[in-house]
């Protein structure tokens, strides 16, 4: 990372350092095309004695008086030309600039209801046509002419949507002589009964539609998180395994028996739930269940069974089936094989912190990404912004 950081930070000051060689010695400066306006450029002028930093005034592009006659010319042939494909469309709708002719044009008209300053028509119009003059003032630079044309403007066609539309309007203003009270709808248009209905929103569809899509897609991210909780769950136990299995021979070692070997566990976690208002534990509360069930009458073996069957992990399987067969068989080396147990589940237990450590590393390397990204981000967006 470092070495690109380097080499990206080399070739940014060589790319600098060349464009700054070649200004060294400038011949010109560009100006800008017309209607940008000037600006302003900081030299550095030096001579044999001394070096100044001076400001030099660049103005924008001009043209000549024959050049700004000639785009004046061109822009009424233009404006011809544009004039007799309006009329053959009947489309007057005014553009705002020529095309690869740098002149400004402003346009008007002689009667705005009929066609407004934008070439819109208006909706007053005769069958028949009527006559508009409009009106363009072409100017650049300094020069400045006015085109003329008077043109014959007809109502704008309309489809069967908008005929429709402008006949029922018609219709329901003329029965609705009173303008303070309600506006009433024909019932017949053109001999034809017409029924008329408000148009939905559409919104029960839309509620629909989304209650769909939204069950679809929170359905598969339901079960990844129940997937989730499971694993959580079931990490959970296997780390509080070498706990209950140290504890459990701790109390055999102090000559208690297996069952209240377990409910000395059992209340020991109770008592600390509820002093300590800590979280609750499943491979704990599986066991308190298992205490319960003793205490409800349920023999001890079932309920060791039970107890692996419910936790479901191979580590609490393999203790159930040690305590149930220590009951049947009368197993003396139980302690023994307690105590291996829990040195394997010790063992398992510095493996899984390891691989934790390396997943949490793991996680830590896109954060330490970003932070890289942000710094080259830092020191090559104001080199290139200097360099351009």
């Amino acid at each position: 990372m470092a070495a690109s950081i380097v080499l990206i930070g080399n070739i940014l000051g060589i790319g600098v350092f060349i464009k700054e060689e070649r200004e060294k010695n400038m011949k010109y400066l560009e100006r800008n095309p017309y209607g940008e306006g000037a600006y302003e450029e900081t030299l550095l002028a030096k001579t044999k004695g001394k070096t100044q930093e001076i400001t030099v005034y660049v103005e924008e592009k001009s043209y000549t008086e024959k050049e700004i006659e000639d785009y004046i010319e061109k822009a009424k042939k233009d404006l011809d030309q544009w004039l007799k494909k309006a009329e053959k469309e009947k489309d007057f709708l005014f553009p705002k600039e020529l095309k690869g002719n740098p002149v400004q044009i402003s346009w008007s008209t002689g009667n705005p209801d009929l066609l407004s300053w934008e070439g819109i028509l208006g909706k007053n119009i005769s069958e028949k046509g009527e006559e508009v003059e409009i009106v363009v003032a072409i100017s650049l630079g300094e020069k400045s002419e006015i085109w003329k044309r008077r043109i014959t403007v007809y109502p704008p066609k309309l489809n069967e949507k908008e005929k429709m539309q402008r006949e029922i309007q018609k219709e329901a203003e003329l029965l609705s002589e009173n303008p303070s009270g309600p506006l009433y709808l024909p019932q017949t248009l053109q001999g034809e009964e017409i029924y008329y209905k408000k148009t939905g929103s559409g919104k029960g569809g839309m509620i629909c539609l989304w209650s769909l899509v939204l069950g679809i897609g929170i359905y598969p991210l339901q079960k990844e998180k129940e997937k989730k909780q499971k694993e959580f769950v079931r990490k959970e136990m296997q780390r509080d395994y070498p706990d209950i299995v140290q504890k459990l021979v701790l109390f055999l070692r102090a000559g208690f028996t297996i069952r209240k070997a377990m409910e000395k566990i059992a209340d020991g976690y109770l008592h600390s739930k509820e002093k300590y208002h800590t979280k609750e534990r499943r491979a704990y509360e599986e066991l308190v269940r298992t205490c319960r069930e003793m205490q409800g009458g349920i023999y001890e073996a079932e309920a060791y069974e039970r107890f692996g069957t419910r936790c479901g992990i191979s580590q609490y399987k393999i203790l159930s089936v040690l305590l149930v067969q220590n009951l049947k068989k009368g197993n003396k080396n139980l302690l023994e094989l307690l105590e291996r147990e829990e040195a394997v589940a010790e063992d398992e237990r510095k493996r899984s912190a390891k691989v934790r450590g390396e997943e949490a590393s793991t996680k830590l390397l896109l954060p330490m990404m970003l932070q890289l990204i942000v710094v080259l981000m830092i020191l090559i967006i104001p080199a290139f912004l200097s360099f351009f």
